[in-house]
């Protein structure tokens, strides 16, 4: 007898899911969500750029947030089903992983671009039974580079990204110990995009400071600077969306 699966998930632009499929032991859960890239998507000449060590290209901010891209979504909603229960004292952990996918949707396993490792988002609990998780996809360098690789061998290797979740039904004990709730991923990577925009800024106020250590802690500065700088920033994302996400910022 078939026993229904327990969960669902909201993606923004999509339906409501709940076609998790589960193992033999019944406490996982895997479910698969692909992004065929339509050939529109194709790379040409004003985003695609050549390094000493490899062709890359550098995904455009409208093209970061297209619906045919990972990196569009910021959250996504998980949820219990009603009155279908996980066994007592439970929770279910939920994580993810992306892979390049062929024309028939199928995940493809080479050498050129290698699939992402599985990633916690969140957990649900007998407390918590939905939760709103914070994907970070649009600052993952992993999946950034993954997908710049598959759109440069589009039509060649390969025609999409298939985002894999999987879930994992633990006892409460090993999901306390994880400690989600103070490492909850949304909030770190908000603080971290803040973070980077405040380096950003401050580095930019400091190459006008010609007064250097005169007054120790001050810096002086055009009374247009934050303008000039908002202008940069403006022109860099445009070129750039997750410039300010990388280790040393310009």
């Amino acid at each position: 007898m078939n026993i229904p699966q327990p969960f669902g998930l909201i993606v923004p632009g999509k339906n409501v899911i709940t076609e998790f499929i589960p193992d033999a032991s019944g406490r996982k859960f895997t479910l698969h969500i692909p992004f065929p890239i339509p050939n529109s998507f194709a790379m040409d000449d004003s985003t695609t750029s050549t390094s000493t060590s490899s062709s890359t290209c550098t995904l455009s901010q409208s093209q970061l947030l297209s619906k045919d891209l990972p990196t569009s979504i910021s959250d996504i909603v998980f949820f219990l089903l009603p009155n279908i229960p996980i066994p007592p004292n439970n929770g279910a952990m939920l994580y993810w992983s992306a892979a390049p996918m062929d024309a028939s949707g199928n995940v493809v396993q080479n050498n050129t671009v290698a699939p992402g490792t599985f990633e916690l988002l969140g957990a649900l609990t007998p407390d918590k039974t939905s939760a709103v998780f914070r994907t970070g996809w649009a600052t993952h360098d992993q999946l950034l580079h993954l997908i710049q690789q598959t759109l440069f061998t589009k039509n060649t290797l390969y025609e999409g990204i298939m985002v894999t979740l999987g879930v994992s039904v633990e006892p409460l004990d090993n999901i306390s110990n994880l400690n989600l709730e103070r490492n909850c991923k949304g909030v770190e990577d908000r603080k971290n995009v803040a973070r980077k925009i405040a380096t950003d800024l401050f580095n930019y106020l400091q190459s006008f400071d010609e007064v250097g250590n005169a007054r120790s802690g001050w810096m002086t500065v055009p009374v247009n600077v934050f303008e000039r700088w908002f202008k940069r920033f403006e022109g860099k994302i445009d070129r750039d969306p997750n410039f300010f996400m990388k280790s040393s910022v310009e």
